[in-house]
């Protein structure tokens, strides 16, 4: 092979495995909610416990999303009237696109763990494009035990096998 010709298709392989994306995409992260839809207790209740587990997995996943470095998260301060007016924007049927938009955000990330049953719970992480409300992606995973570490792994085997290597293809403009 001729030493342009190698040339050229190194330049081709190096462009076609670089980020579609250089900078940065500012994206809104909104708490994580937990919904308890078991039957040990009374319908919708919750405990400290899982409360700061939510708290706990909100805190990771922002994390994250900055640690993979193709996400700048915006300020979220300055939509907490807007969050509290409208609850947690996982169920306020697309409200968090428009707070996102106010926020110079181009996507959004709401998500919650979903209790199952004393053993079972499921993490889903939503992703909407700020401008439309379209949901880009819903990224899920059921996670066995009701503890930090299982809800730490979950969230983190999430985002390496599912979020990250499957919103790449959205960045392509």
């Amino acid at each position: 092979m001729s030493h342009q010709l190698f040339l050229g298709a190194l330049a081709c392989a190096l462009l076609l495995g670089a980020p579609a994306r250089a900078d940065q995409l500012p994206v809104a992260v909104f708490d994580i909610e937990f919904i308890n839809f078991s039957q040990e207790a009374e319908f919708g209740a919750t405990n400290e416990a899982e409360q700061a587990r939510a708290r706990m997995l909100s805190v990771a996943f922002r994390d994250l999303l900055q640690e993979s470095g193709r996400y700048k998260l915006v300020d979220m301060a300055a939509a907490q009237d807007d969050i509290e007016l409208h609850g947690n924007p996982f169920r306020c049927n697309a409200c968090e696109s428009k707070i996102a938009r106010s926020l110079g955000a181009e996507r959004s990330f709401t998500g919650g763990v979903q209790k199952l049953s004393v053993l079972v719970q499921t993490i889903i992480i939503r992703e909407r494009d700020a401008s439309t409300g379209e949901i880009l992606a819903q990224y899920q995973t059921d996670i066995r035990g009701n503890t930090d570490v299982a809800w730490r792994r979950g969230l983190e085997w999430l985002m390496r096998n599912r979020m990250l290597p499957g919103t790449a293809a959205l960045d392509i403009e």
